[in-house]
């Protein structure tokens, strides 16, 4: 078992691999260690067999961080169910919605909940009507990639006859 430390946090692991150059750093005082592996702007990945990869940082992992730090939380949800109108109402601070394709021609709405606060709002009263995007699915990163972003103003003008 390997142990690995990042950010104040502790990782047990089965094993470790390394996709980015490391240095060594000897600590022949320490009575628990003699030494360490350092890696320099890396992103840790473990995965379901609890083994860790340790990869290059890139600029969508940094801000995917800090937002994470912030409480700036992802979503995904369909058009006309409550979540929808109550973002659009702007019942919760969000960022810009973006339309993602699914499959079998299945439609879906991204946008990230600013307040971490009011995603806990937010699922208490809409608790079926979205859910919560994980970094590593496909429709997370759909939302950092080029393409429209459609506005509010958009859904309310063409779907005024529907209601």
């Amino acid at each position: 078992m390997w142990v690995i430390k990042t950010h104040g946090e502790s990782f047990y692991v089965n094993h470790v691999s390394a996709d980015i150059p490391w240095s060594t750093k000897e600590t022949p005082d320490n009575s628990h260690t003699k030494g360490s592996i350092k890696f320099k702007e890396c992103l840790l990945t473990i995965n379901p067999d609890n083994e860790a990869t340790v990869g290059k940082l890139t600029i969508i992992d940094k801000i995917r961080l800090r937002n994470q730090k912030l409480g700036i939380t992802r979503i995904m949800f369909q058009w006309g169910t409550g979540m929808h109108k109550a973002l659009t109402n702007n019942e919760f601070k969000h960022s810009p919605f973006k339309n993602v394709r699914g499959a079998c021609g299945s439609s879906f709405i991204i946008c990230d909940l600013l307040k971490k606060e009011e995603v806990t709002m937010a699922s208490l009263k809409f608790t079926r009507d979205w859910r919560i995007l994980k970094p590593n699915e496909a429709y997370y990163a759909a939302y950092d990639q080029e393409g429209e972003i459609w506005e509010e103003d958009f859904y309310d003008d063409v779907n005024e006859d529907d209601d």
